[in-house]
C-alpha cells in the first residue's frame, strides 16, 4: 500500500470535529489569500487557519498524513486562484478599468472625435483606501 492510498483510507475515517477544522482551515485560508477582509480581520484569519490545521493535525491518528491533507488543500485552493486569474486575464476580464478607459479616449483623439471628458460617476476611478475589491 503506497503512502497516498494511506492518506485516503484516513480520509474516509475522519470525524465530523475533524472535517469542522478542515472546513474552517480552509476557509480562513480563502478569506486571506482573497483579501476579502481588511489588514486586522486577515491577521484573525490567518490565526484561526493556523490552529485549525494545527487541530485538525493533533486531531488524526496519523499526524504526518494529515499534515499532507493540509498541504494538498493549500496546494489545490493556489491551483484553482492562479487557474481563475490566467483565465480571467485570458477573456480580458483583468485589465483596469483606468487602462481601458485611457485606451478609448486615446483611440478618440487619433480618430480625431472631439469628445466632451466623460462624466465621472461617483464608483470611477475613486480612491480606495480598504481591502482590494473585484470591480
Amino acid at each position: 500500500m503506497s503512502v497516498l492510498d494511506e492518506v485516503l483510507n484516513s480520509l474516509r475515517s475522519m470525524s465530523q470535529l475533524q472535517l469542522l477544522l478542515a472546513f474552517g482551515a480552509c476557509t480562513g485560508y480563502a478569506l486571506v489569500q482573497g483579501s476579502l477582509v481588511g489588514t486586522k480581520g486577515r491577521r484573525i484569519a490567518l490565526g484561526s487557519t493556523l490552529l485549525c490545521s494545527l487541530g485538525f493535525a493533533f486531531e488524526s491518528a496519523e499526524w504526518m498524513h494529515a499534515a499532507m491533507l493540509v498541504v494538498f488543500a493549500i496546494a489545490g485552493l493556489g491551483l484553482f486562484v492562479a487557474g481563475t486569474w490566467l483565465l480571467s486575464r485570458a477573456l480580458g476580464f483583468a485589465q483596469p478599468r483606468a487602462v481601458a478607459e485611457f485606451a478609448e479616449a486615446v483611440e478618440a483623439a487619433e480618430a480625431g472625435i472631439p469628445s466632451a471628458p466623460a462624466p465621472r460617476s461617483p464608483l470611477a476611478l475613486s480612491r480606495h483606501n480598504g481591502p482590494a475589491h473585484s470591480v
